[in-house]
């Protein structure tokens, strides 16, 4: 897993991953117990793509894929 000093943190608003392109809300639900390691986070507003691991809860962006 990559240094969290160079990945960006992803907001999570209401238990939901928020866009770090356009601020909206996407349809991932993410709960205090959430793991996962290069998990594709897709936006239905604005169709970015983005990489993401989540560790405890914490969202991190890995990369943008569009």
């Amino acid at each position: 897993m990559q240094n969290r000093e160079k990945c960006d943190k992803l907001v999570v608003k209401d238990g939901y991953a928020v866009c770090p392109v356009c601020r909206r809300k996407t349809n991932q639900a993410i709960r205090p117990d959430t793991e996962a390691k290069n998990l594709q986070l897709w936006c239905r507003s604005c169709k970015a793509v983005h990489i993401v691991n989540i560790a405890s809860g914490q969202c991190y962006v890995i990369s943008r894929c569009r």
